[in-house]
Order: C-alpha cells, then structure tokens, then sequence
C-alpha cells in the first residue's frame, strides 16, 4: 500500500524506536552493531508490506517476500506493515492477508523469524493502523478498550518475539475539512493516553522478558496536525515521531508538483507550495527534540498523464494519473529512465523528476537521498525510515539511504 494522503491548497500531509534486542549470533551480529556504532545511533528503519511484493521479485511461486530477500545488514529497524483493529470488538489486531485473499501469506512469521535468526541485532516492530484504517479513535476514547487493545498488543510482541510497536494512527482529531476515518476532538487526549498506557504496559512486560520494547508513532508532514495534537507530549512519551515526509502531490492534485521536496520552489502556483523543512521546523517550534524525529524517505514516486511541455511538465494540469493509481516504484521508474524520459532536477526544490513530453513524474534517487541524509544530520535527527521494502526489493535505494548514514 502506497501511502496516500489527500490535501487541499494547503497541501497538509508513513515505526520504529528505541529497540534492544538479544544477540546470539557473534557474525551477524556484529553487522548491525557496527552500522549503530558508526552512525552514532542514528537509526535506518524501513516498513515492509504485507500484501503481495512486485511480480518481477516474486520467486518460488509466492507472492510475498520472504527472510532471504531482507538485506538486514542496511537497517537497524525493520517495520511490519501492518496490522489492523478489529471491528468485531474494536480491541483485538489482525494483518488482513492472514484473514482474507487466496494465497495467504501464512507463513509470515516463520519468515519475521528467519530474519531475526539472520540479522540478530535487527529490531523487527509491528505496525498498526496505515491509511484508512479505522478503529483508533473509539478505541482510544473508552478507557476499558485501551486497556484490552494494550493487552493484545503485548501479547503479539511475546508470542511473535517482537521488538517494538508502531502506531500509525491516520489521524488522530484530523484536519478541519475532514477525514477517512472516523476521528473526534477529543482524540487529542486520547492519543496521549493511549501512547502512555501502550509504554506502560511494554515496560511491564519488558521486566519479565528482558527486553526494552520500543514505541514509535508516524506523524503527518503538515502544520495542522501539529495545531490539533499535542506532539510535544507525544514525544515524552514515543521512542520515535516519523514524519511521512511524502505525497504532497499525486492524483489528488489540481497540477504536477513534487510529492517529498527538501525545500520550497517559490514557483508553485499554491503559494509556494510545501516542502519537508517547512513540516520539520513546524515539529521542532512545537516543541519536539529533534533527536525524536525520524524523516521519511520515499521509495516511490507520483506519476501524472496528459501534462504539457511547459516548465518541463513541472506544476502544469495534467488529464489523469498515470500507471492506473498514479504510482510508481523504484524498479519500474528506472526502467523508464532508459525508454525515453528525461530526468529533471530543481534545484530550489532539492527534488528529481522524470517527463517524456506526456507523463510526469515526481520521484526520489540517490542524489535526493543523500541530500535528505545530510539534513537530517545537520538538524541533529533521530535518524530516517523509507516507506517501503517492497518498492526497492533490490535494496539500491536503500544501500545508499544506510551508507550514507554513516
């Protein structure tokens, strides 16, 4: 699932945390020690699907990825994506392709396992909610069924050997022209005592198993959420805020316009548009620390039909998306560049884009990445994530995303 957000003008706006786990194997190990030494803690998660992976990476008949296909030795986090609330008793989680759908990927935790038994010092957390998912704001609103969501969660971090939580609650309170999901005023507090209650209940079962369980939360890259949630009180309490810095433009849009640009391009007709140091320094003046904030990375890119040659295609009306749902990943946009399509750079906008003098497409590669790197570094952050694993099965993207890291 690409993370799909939809923004009016305003353009407002996809864990992992503090995970300690065990070692017992001393080459391996020493793989994920090193890559946390020399970053100096800075962290390099990535979420990986659930659903099927690309059909160029399929192997063996199945759909899904599989423990051979991780390169763990690139990450200190890797984040399953995702499990959903219940809506039978709002309380109780489920990874839906283990529920619905023919094949099913019913073998996902042996395969969560042999990634563990490879890559020891790999913290592998579990991801809740992801866009539209629904459930969060009833449930966080009775405190009874806080209580029993926190209790299923903890058992899933025990009996799948987990290393952490991720809630990617999409959103709580919401913006004021509405939402997906369900979501109230009263989320605010609620969001709060959830977060608190989950780090509770993790530090209770810690104590028994020996383990530091982490708590990561995702955050949208935009100014609303931050006037509506108290995410200076968010960060007291999560390991980890991971700032989906993506989708400021896709298929929602009313022109083309970069959908994960380090700056603003003072061209864009919507006021300049948005940008991730915008979003960043919205969390930093709210009153985040800085070395509580991952930022995201994209692995994938938004893709337009129908654009004229003007400006390069950049900011023009376009007809409808292109590739059926307006995305693309990384495997596909490289083949791309090699039929035809000529790769942009703006340079105000620190920010790639590829255009055949007909489909447009806003991206991210290597020269954005390790500009994304040396931001974050520079803005002394708790490290950086990519939404996700399936989009670069060959992991180039993300070999550059954990090299530079250090």
């Amino acid at each position: 699932m690409v993370k799909t957000q939809l923004f009016p003008v305003t353009l407002v706006l996809f864990g992992s945390g503090l995970w300690f786990a065990c070692a017992n194997s001393k080459s391996n190990n020493s793989i994920s020690e090193n890559l946390n030494t020399i970053s100096g803690g800075f962290k390099v998660s990535s979420y990986i699907r659930t659903w099927p992976i690309p059909k160029e990476d399929q192997k063996n008949g199945s759909l899904y990825w599989n423990a051979d296909m991780i390169n763990g030795q690139y990450l200190t986090d890797l984040i399953i994506a995702f499990a959903n609330i219940d809506k039978t008793d709002g309380t109780s989680i489920y990874i839906p392709e283990l529920r619905h759908g023919s094949p099913k990927f019913s073998n996902i935790w042996n395969e969560v396992a042999a990634v563990k038994k490879k890559y020891p010092g790999l913290r592998v957390n579990i991801s809740i909610g992801g866009w539209g998912a629904e459930g969060f704001s009833d449930m966080a609103d009775n405190s009874k069924m806080r209580v029993a969501f926190t209790a299923n969660v903890c058992e899933w971090l025990k009996k799948y050997n987990l290393d952490g939580v991720d809630i990617d609650w999409e959103y709580p309170v919401g913006p004021e022209w509405g939402q997906e999901i369900k979501s109230r005023p009263g989320d605010r507090a609620n969001y709060i005592s959830l977060l608190q209650e989950l780090r509770e209940a993790m530090d209770i079962l810690g104590k028994k198993t020996g383990k530091r369980y982490g708590l990561s939360t995702a955050v949208p890259a935009s100014n609303w959420f931050v006037i509506a949630n108290d995410v200076a009180a968010v960060s007291k309490i999560a390991d980890n805020l991971k700032l989906m810095a993506y989708d400021y433009y896709g298929a929602w849009s009313d022109i083309t316009g970069h959908h994960s640009n380090l700056y603003n391009n003072p061209q864009d007709p919507a006021f300049g548009g948005w940008s991730t140091d915008q979003a960043l320094q919205a969390y930093l003046k709210a009153g985040v620390p800085p070395e509580k904030i991952m930022l995201g990375v994209a692995f994938y890119g938004r893709a337009f039909k129908g654009v004229g040659s003007v400006n390069n295609g950049l900011f023009q009306p376009f007809k409808s998306p292109a590739f059926e749902d307006g995305s693309t990943d990384w495997v596909q946009i490289k083949k791309l560049q090699d039929s035809g399509y000529t790769r942009y750079w703006d340079d105000k906008a620190k920010a790639p884009y590829l255009y055949n003098g007909d489909i447009w497409i806003t991206y991210t590669d290597e020269e954005q990445i390790k500009l994304l790197l040396s931001y974050a570094k520079e803005k002394k952050l708790g490290g950086v994530f990519n939404w996700e694993y399936g989009h670069d099965m060959g992991a180039e993207l993300l070999k550059v995303l954990s090299e530079g890291s250090k």
